[in-house]
């Protein structure tokens, strides 16, 4: 394998046949390997890409029944598109059509690089306690109370990152979408910024 160009990241790859591979790259190299794509490859690219995390061996699910399970969902898509199916945990393998059915697993290439766009900003702008922060204000049920540590919060970040926020409405955000946003962040890398 010539590791230049697209395949320069890549930790491993394993071609099994003309339509599947395996490759195995690090977490934060997954959003420029997917934009490499689209950009080189475009709307002539049909099929499923499934990301996966790898499973240590004292997970509940070992990396063998992970890829058995991915292959095994693989035949419920039609190719008339590129789909990106996002599993942050190995488990999530075990019922994915609870994720599915909260949108969280499966998305049209843009619009999964979209989310990865929006998971980098996000890193970027807030630092990990303001993350952890603002995770918490999100899962206030009391919306009073949400309301007042908002003024607080927002008071406290930087003029960049409390626009972010506000022009993102991510007070109105469903849960499951706060949720994804945070797996999400865990694939990206930060912007330098001035």
């Amino acid at each position: 394998m010539n590791r230049t160009g697209f395949y320069a990241n890549t930790l491993g790859l394993h071609i099994v046949d003309d339509h599947h591979f395996l490759m195995m790259v690090p977490r934060w190299d997954l959003k420029p390997w997917l934009q490499e794509l689209a950009l080189y490859h475009g709307m002539s690219l049909r099929g499923l890409i499934q990301v996966l995390p790898v499973s240590g061996g004292k997970q509940l699910t070992s990396m063998g029944e992970v890829l058995c399970r991915a292959a095994h969902h693989e035949g419920r898509f039609t190719l008339d598109r590129l789909w990106i199916r996002f599993f942050s945990a190995p488990h999530q393998l075990l019922a994915p059509h609870t994720r599915d059915q909260m949108g969280m697993l499966t998305f049209e290439i843009t619009d999964f690089l979209s989310l990865l766009e929006m998971a980098s900003v996000f890193r970027t702008l807030l630092f990990p306690n303001e993350q952890d922060t603002l995770r918490q204000l999100l899962e206030l049920e009391d919306h009073q109370e949400q309301q007042f540590y908002w003024g607080r919060f927002t008071g406290q970040l930087d003029p960049k990152a409390k626009d972010m926020l506000n022009a993102w409405g991510v007070r109105q955000w469903p849960k499951e979408r706060i949720k994804l946003l945070y797996e999400l962040a865990d694939y990206v890398a930060f912007y330098t910024t001035d």
